[in-house]
């Protein structure tokens, strides 16, 4: 190609030239939005990674805490179970003293009674006794107050 014709199609030329900078200029600033876009991609993608990591520590972290916890209600039941066995096993020797101090009361009750049985028979047949020397008693005096009443 000579200049002249060069010249002759300088239009031609230019819009060519005019439309391969526009393509150019097109693919550089898709080009560019495509890197941002990777950049952006990379970002939400390092911030998921990020979060997913707070994500695996706070379960890791809730998991043990459930674990502690679960530990400390076992240890804590245990103490309640055997707090519970020995409260029972004072309230059982209390009651095992109360019966037996209950059954020497008793017992010491029936003594006395037995006692005051044996006392009360005893001055029941004291007083039918007496009761007998008294009427014997009558008997003599109202002997003597009949021999008597005719000296009199």
């Amino acid at each position: 190609m000579s200049v002249d014709s060069l010249v002759d199609n300088w239009g031609v030329v230019t819009s060519v030239v005019a439309g391969a900078v526009a393509v150019l200029l097109y693919f550089v600033k898709n080009w560019r939005a495509v890197e941002e876009l990777k950049v952006a991609c990379q970002k939400q993608e390092q911030q998921a990674a990020a979060l997913a990591v707070k994500v695996d520590d706070y379960h890791i972290s809730a998991v043990a805490r459930e674990g502690k916890l679960r530990e400390e209600m076992k240890l804590h039941s245990e103490q309640v179970r055997i707090e519970a066995l020995q409260q029972r096993a004072e309230l059982r020797k209390e009651m095992t003293d109360l019966v037996l101090k209950l059954t020497e009361r008793l017992a010491h009750i029936d003594k006395t009674m037995a006692l005051v049985e044996e006392r009360t028979k005893v001055l029941t047949e004291a007083s039918k006794e007496q009761d007998s020397r008294n009427k014997w008693a009558d008997r003599i005096l109202a002997r003597l107050d009949g021999g008597d009443g005719g000296t009199r």
